[in-house]
């Protein structure tokens, strides 16, 4: 009896101890080291690079800025017109009278595209802040002013067989061009410091170019306006920026671009119904600042992969 009750003893002692020791050894395991076995394995934790976390992959964006014209080439060959013009003189009623013109050049000198405002707008997919973006977008560029001053002409007026040549004629052309634009644009993403992720691109499309009609502005010979005319031309660009994350799903786009629309001519014919050479403009390009704002349809928990940082 005595070794019975001396064996129970002892195994409630046991008892006690294992209760007591329990809390000590869950403590030990878990409380201490950061969690218990049954709390499973341990993750790492997003890095904190950025005050935002990550975002989806697909985006639309809008833009605008001003775009400073460069100077194109244009070309306006006075040598094609009707060098030859025969008739009667007004003054002297049965003396013939003649014109002759005589073109120096076809190159217009003193080029000079206007700078103005632009917009566009468009959707873009892309792979993360170290990976590539992809974007669609349409543009327009509003109207801006053409001046330049054609090459030097003279006319010699001939009566009855005697030359009286005048001075050379100088008529200043003006005309003006509206732009619309549809690019496909390719970004690499250089890395992400904290919101800030910079960024280089190139585009290729085609540019609506809209050429107005052609006046010579502030001269006696030339009066007629030369017919505008409407062409599709090839376009391309190269850009760098910035982009700036404000918030889960939004971005600020700050930028630079290089664009060049391509080229566009006048038509033939003229307001008096006189058939002229083309007034051709080439190399129709600008250099831009833009401001504008990417909008990504979800966060990373959708579809995005944020970075995390490794283990200690």
């Amino acid at each position: 009896m005595t070794r019975h009750l001396k064996s129970c003893s002892a195994l409630g002692a046991l008892a006690v101890v294992a209760v007591v020791a329990t809390p000590s050894i869950a403590a030990d395991l878990g409380g201490s080291r950061g969690g218990s076995i049954k709390d499973g394995a341990v993750y790492a934790q997003p890095a904190p690079a950025s005050s935002f976390g990550g975002f989806g992959n697909c985006y639309f964006r809008g833009d605008g800025g001003y775009s400073f014209g460069n100077d194109p080439r244009i070309k306006f060959p006075v040598g094609n017109l009707d060098n030859t013009f025969s008739g009667t003189d007004p003054a002297n009623p049965g003396t013939l009278l003649s014109s002759q013109f005589t073109q120096t050049t076809d190159v217009v000198r003193d080029p000079r595209l206007e700078s103005t405002f632009f917009g566009e707008g468009g959707f873009g997919c892309g792979s993360g802040s170290h990976g590539i973006r992809a974007e669609l977008v349409f543009g327009y560029h509003s109207d801006r002013r053409i001046d330049g001053r054609p090459g030097d002409f003279n006319v010699n007026n001939i009566y009855t067989g005697v030359p009286a040549p005048n001075a050379p004629i100088n008529d200043p052309l003006r005309t003006s061009l509206r732009s619309y634009t549809l690019m496909t644009n390719v970004f690499k993403d250089l890395g992400r410091w904290g919101n800030v992720t910079p960024y280089i691109g190139a585009g290729v499309g085609i540019a609506y170019n809209q050429l107005s009609e052609v006046s010579f502005i502030d001269s006696p010979n030339l009066r007629n306006r030369i017919t505008g005319n409407n062409d599709l031309s090839l376009a391309w660009s190269a850009m760098a920026g910035i982009g700036y994350q404000i918030s889960e799903r939004a971005i600020i786009d700050v930028g630079y671009r290089y664009i060049d629309f391509g080229r566009i001519a006048s038509q033939r014919n003229d307001d008096a119904g006189f058939v002229n050479p083309r007034v051709r403009v080439d190399d129709i390009a600008a250099h831009e600042i833009k401001v504008g704002l990417r909008y990504h349809f979800n966060t990373a928990d959708c579809c995005g992969t944020p970075a995390y940082a490794p283990l200690k």
